[in-house]
């Protein structure tokens, strides 16, 4: 990722990225304005690129986020499972959530190559040689540590979560949605919403600002215990994997940690009780 100055240059420019930031966290935080909010960043954003102005950057940085928080709304990810859905390769829990990610980064590119973003902007290139081994150690780690402890972390948030970690057929459609989900969150959160939003209103109010959308869509009607402890602690996550992606100069080491996290929500979702 390039270097970019911390704080912005010009207050003006803050002042005017607050508009599309302030949405975004308010759609991240009332699911029921999330369409609402959608098209005005679509509109904004398209304004803003027809006349090159500086916080295009902005508006483009918050569209791919706002386009999940839609697609979750419209889904909801409510999908019962059979028995069968559990090793199924077509698996719905999957498979939509690779469908979500096929259109958020597609949107994505596309904005970038309307912006003239470079890879390295979004943080797509290798990073050195010595993160490489952190990007599989993370992985390997947080992966099968993720499903032993699984049901223990979730509880406080979502009830009692149970599942048979030994239905090995499930690793399949597990990997299918977590690399899904890892992928296109870290992109459009850590790359777009971090990266582009940080050319205007400079990379520590953009680091901050993606950690709370974060930490803000990470909330909802299944969530038994305290919201607010729940999205606290998806910030805190958010802002330690900006902060890797900056230090590493790359998304890989974050992608690789979020996909293994994520392996044991498939199995909590689609195999529970299994």
């Amino acid at each position: 990722m390039a270097a970019r100055r911390f704080l912005p240059s010009d207050p003006a420019d803050l002042v005017r990225s607050i508009v599309p930031l302030g949405l975004l966290a308010i759609a991240a935080a009332v699911p029921g304005v999330r369409w609402l909010v959608l098209v005005g960043l679509a509109a904004g954003t398209g304004i803003a690129i027809g006349r090159a102005a500086p916080v295009r950057w902005s508006w483009a940085a918050a569209l791919p986020v706002a386009i999940g928080l839609a697609w979750l709304t419209w889904r909801g990810e409510r999908f019962a499972p059979n028995g069968l859905d559990c090793t199924s390769p077509t698996s719905p829990f999957a498979v939509a959530r690779l469908g979500e990610a096929i259109l958020v980064v597609g949107v994505l590119v596309t904005l970038a190559v309307l912006l003239g973003a470079s890879r390295s902007g979004l943080g797509l290139e290798l990073p050195a040689r010595r993160y490489l081994s952190w990007a599989v150690a993370g992985f390997l780690v947080a992966g099968p540590l993720a499903l032993l402890t699984g049901p223990i972390l979730a509880g406080p948030f979502f009830g009692p979560v149970s599942y048979d970690i030994g239905q090995v057929g499930a690793i399949g459609p597990a990997l299918v949605f977590a690399i899904s989900n890892g992928v296109m969150e870290e992109l459009a959160y850590r790359g777009a919403l971090m990266t582009w939003s940080a050319r205007v209103i400079g990379m520590g109010p953009a680091l901050v600002g993606q950690a709370l959308v974060f930490g803000l869509a990470h909330s909802g009607a299944d969530v038994l215990g305290s919201p607010a402890l729940l999205m606290a602690t998806m910030a805190v996550g958010g802002l330690l994997a900006g902060v890797v992606a900056l230090r590493t100069r790359s998304l890989l080491v974050p992608i690789a940690v979020h996909v293994g996290l994520d392996i044991p929500i498939y199995y909590a979702w689609a195999c529970a009780g299994t």
